[in-house]
């Protein structure tokens, strides 16, 4: 037809430049996905034109834009060594309309069999104050469901590397982080990375991530005949028969000074009941 506008030429190869971050693809990487806000800005029928370095300038953080990229290139999400935050990539993904890495993002979406952290943002907030965003988290040890004694717990969480102990005590949810395995000898073990969390307390604090134990030679404390242990002043103590009795133990103060007024710290009580506890392994 005489009068139909011109498309504007693509060359092969294409160079972008997303929030300050440059990439070169090429046109067909960017058209893999025809649903994609990609692949329609790409599609020829918009007027686009390239900065003076010939870059295309999409206004986005350029963090994530690798691996959207390589994504359309393979047709499956790979994440680097230090992994991506996933909230934030889902958000990328999300905005260019890349259905198939939405996908995959929400199946990797951690502590989805966790039957006591129900809400999403919750699970994933929990995500993003681990070290290793990129790990994909898996039950290793429901109470409820494998017992609630020290003997159940440790044969099911022995030796088995970083772990997240998350902790129901009525309509109170917390727990903690370490890096280094339980085991079922009696010492108190040493950990760099490890922390406490609330995720619902009685406080109207919302979700925190409590800073990390002060006294990192004394972070854990492994013995078969009590379940998780966080800190040296029995921070966060779980017994045996965890259910039966309110021999669980929190005291933030003495190490966090979690609330300045009072010991009173992840339960609004020194001591108290479990109604349920997990434990996830990567």
């Amino acid at each position: 037809m005489a009068n139909q506008k011109q498309l504007p030429p693509f060359f092969p190869t294409v160079k972008l430049n997303v929030g300050g971050q440059h990439f070169t693809t090429s046109l067909r990487t960017l058209k893999k996905d025809p649903n994609s806000m990609l692949a329609a800005m790409f599609s020829g029928k918009f007027e686009m034109r390239p900065s003076e370095d010939g870059a295309f300038f999409i206004d986005r953080d350029g963090t994530h834009f690798q691996v959207i990229l390589n994504y359309l290139r393979i047709g499956k999400l790979t994440l680097p060594a230090n992994a991506v935050n996933l909230g934030e990539l889902e958000a990328e993904a999300n905005f260019y309309q890349i259905q198939g890495l939405m996908d995959e993002l929400k199946s990797k979406v951690s502590f989805q069999e966790s039957e006591i952290v129900r809400v999403e943002d919750h699970r994933k907030l929990l995500k993003r104050w681990l070290p290793d965003q990129g790990a994909e988290w898996h039950l290793l040890f429901r109470a409820s469901r494998d017992g609630f004694t020290a003997q159940a717990f440790h044969s099911k969480c022995d030796n088995k590397g970083p772990t997240v102990t998350i902790v129901k005590s009525g309509d109170n949810i917390f727990g903690g982080f370490t890096e280094i395995s339980w085991t079922s000898q009696c010492r108190w073990v040493p950990c760099r990375e490890s922390f406490l969390f609330s995720l619902v307390n009685p406080h109207g604090l919302g979700p925190i991530k409590i800073a990390e134990i002060k006294s990192r030679e004394n972070a854990i404390f492994c013995n078969n005949n009590c379940g998780p242990t966080f800190g040296g002043w029995y921070n966060l103590h779980i017994s045996r028969n965890a259910n039966e009795t309110n021999s669980n133990y929190s005291n933030l103060s003495r190490s966090f000074n979690f609330l300045s007024d009072t010991d009173l710290s992840l339960t609004g009580s020194k001591y108290f009941s479990v109604t349920d506890y997990e434990v996830f392994g990567t």
